[in-house]
């Protein structure tokens, strides 16, 4: 691991503060062995099945595999698909379709399959078809090459593909950021005038779909048809809480990323459904996620994410507009936060990555420049949950140039190790290395290289989104000293973020602090927004306010000392990030 303390830091300390960072990191020093040890002892985390361990090492060959043949190109138009590709061998062969509940590396029998009359193949087939009694939308699979062998045990000869283009019936422009400054979690209440007063030009709106979807029809439910099924959304509910901010984030011109999130079906208001989008293999966390096991369960997370889009994609905004879809929340720490069961890492990210394609290629039917982000916890190489965050997004780069590339993009969350220490600009997990065990305020100079890396890139070309999506600093209590260092860490994120090119924008988490967010956190700009407290905004929502305005240096410059430096000149050079 890497020294927290760079040599030739890139500003200058006073004698105080150096003191504080050399004693820091020397406690580190002594401590991270044992807690770096534990990070990678829980790296493979409980006993996996066989069956696990095994599919996990298929994928692996998978994602680095040379194939001689291949898929190049899926078109899914208003009523067919047309697959095109080519084959090498004298063998027979034939493209095997694949939907999102079956499992390419431990195929049994496709949905379907076609047999080229050539080695250079094009065919077309109805995009709609029924199975099993329920109608599937082809725009949902992908297809791939198998050999056909005489014992049965056909050989995958390509990587399979998704579906290349996708018809929209809504083409405009991205809602333009006004700035890097947002809001997470934006929910109603008394102080939406935050929007306004904070500059705020985006914000992320979370989106728990098990709180408001049933399967049978009630009072105030409005219906919706998908796959030849029929579920029902509360009306009022969505419009209380989830229309009535979007309009307001629509009237000023935020960009705004709606959070799909799936409750356990213990909390889910209609229970049936919550326990059909639960994995069978499901066994525990805050969130879930949703089943891809089953033709019924695919239908029904589809289903919802039609109809999201669909009221959050159209031209004249009636409901407010969502302009990019975070899909689950803090993946890497999936027993917690997206939970399928204990299952290696690619066999998770190979999971998530299903998911991904499912809600890209819907929303992308209705708004041509809808983009799908993956949500990570501040883990990079280290270990904040249950795998580095680092080693999924590799999988989720190779998948997607193996499979046909798409737009997706990073809602990443850049807390500090220690998510309770305000003084973030002493991470000592956040090195400025590639390999750094931790990405917070202090070293987002590492993601910020990594955005732009061309094998990074959409295409190679085009760079990905890069939302802090979730990430705030603490105050340890509402005592003077505790909340001047909270400012203080807001100040020095700021700075850093206003300095990364690559960094899109920021929605500081939380709003109001909240109870929800464990360990005694208080992550707010405003103080709780109760009886007691009644929202009431702390020093950070003054030094929020003013940054990326005229008076950000002058509101700013009382933190100098607060964090130990002379002057903003905090910003690493890329080539010393190694």
């Amino acid at each position: 691991m890497n020294c927290p303390v760079q040599a030739g830091m890139p500003y200058n300390l006073s004698a105080k503060g150096l003191l504080t960072v050399i004693l820091r990191t020397l406690l580190f020093m002594v401590l991270s062995p044992w807690l770096y040890a534990c990070d990678k002892a829980g790296y493979d985390g409980p006993p996996y099945s066989a069956a696990d361990v095994e599919f996990g090492n298929r994928i692996r060959g998978y994602v680095s595999a040379d194939y001689s043949s291949r898929i190049t190109d899926v078109n899914v138009s208003a009523d067919k698909v047309t697959v095109r590709g080519n084959y090498t061998g004298e063998s027979e062969f034939y493209v095997a379709e694949i939907p999102p509940y079956m499992d390419l590396l431990r195929l049994q029998e496709p949905l379907s399959e076609y047999y080229p009359e050539s080695t250079e193949f094009s065919f077309e087939v109805d995009r709609f078809m029924h199975s099993g009694g329920a109608g599937y939308d082809r725009l949902l699979s992908k297809w791939a090459i198998f050999e056909k062998a005489p014992d049965g045990e056909d050989r995958l000869v390509s990587f399979a593909r998704y579906a290349d283009s996708v018809p929209s019936s809504l083409h405009r422009p991205e809602t333009v950021l006004k700035n890097k400054k947002g809001i997470g979690g934006v929910h109603p209440n008394d102080f939406i005038s935050d929007f306004d007063d904070l500059g705020a030009g985006s914000a992320t709106l979370n989106m728990y779909i098990t709180m408001f979807t049933y399967l049978t029809p009630g009072e105030g439910r409005v219906a919706h048809e998908y796959g030849g099924k029929t579920y029902y959304f509360d009306e009022g509910f969505i419009e209380a809480n989830l229309d009535n901010v979007l309009l307001e984030a629509r009237r000023r011109g935020m960009a705004v990323a709606a959070i799909l999130l799936v409750q356990p079906a213990k909390d889910a208001a209609d229970k049936e459904l919550g326990r059909l989008l639960t994995d069978p293999a499901c066994n525990g966390g805050n969130l879930i996620m949703p089943d891809m096991t089953s033709p019924e369960s695919v239908n029904c997370f589809a289903a919802v994410t039609d109809f999201l889009a669909g009221r959050y994609c159209r031209q004249d905004d009636l409901y407010g507009r969502v302009d990019k879809w975070i899909v689950l929340n803090e993946v890497d720490a999936a027993r917690s936060w997206a939970n399928a069961g204990d299952r290696p890492m690619y066999v998770l990210t190979d999971y998530y990555i299903k998911v991904l394609r499912l809600v890209y290629n819907i929303v992308r039917q209705y708004d041509a420049n809808a983009e799908v982000l993956a949500s990570f916890t501040h883990s990079w190489t280290g270990i904040a949950g249950d795998y580095p965050a680092k080693d999924m997004l590799e999988v989720i780069n190779a998948m997607g140039r193996n499979e046909g590339d798409y737009r997706w993009g990073l809602a990443y969350h850049t807390y500090p190790w220690d998510l309770l220490d305000p003084r973030c600009w002493e991470c000592p997990y956040s090195t400025f290395s590639m390999e750094t065990p931790c990405i917070s305020f202090r070293n987002l100079e590492v993601i910020n290289k990594w955005i732009f890396m061309p094998e990074n890139m959409y295409h190679g070309t085009r760079k990905r989104s890069l939302w802090l999506s979730e990430a705030g600093i603490n105050s340890r209590s509402y005592s003077d000293a505790d909340l001047e260092e909270q400012a203080a860490g807001t100040a020095y994120a700021w700075k850093k973020i206003k300095a990364m090119d690559g960094v899109d924008a920021h929605q500081w988490h939380n709003w109001f602090d909240n109870a929800g967010d464990g360990s005694g956190a208080l992550l707010g700009l405003r103080k709780y927004n109760n009886e007691e407290y009644k929202g009431a905004p702390k020093p950070a929502w003054y030094v929020y306010q003013a940054a990326g305005t005229d008076r950000e240096d002058e509101v700013f410059a009382k933190y100098l000392g607060v964090i130990g430096i002379e002057d903003w000149d905090i910003i690493v050079d890329e080539d010393e990030i190694r």
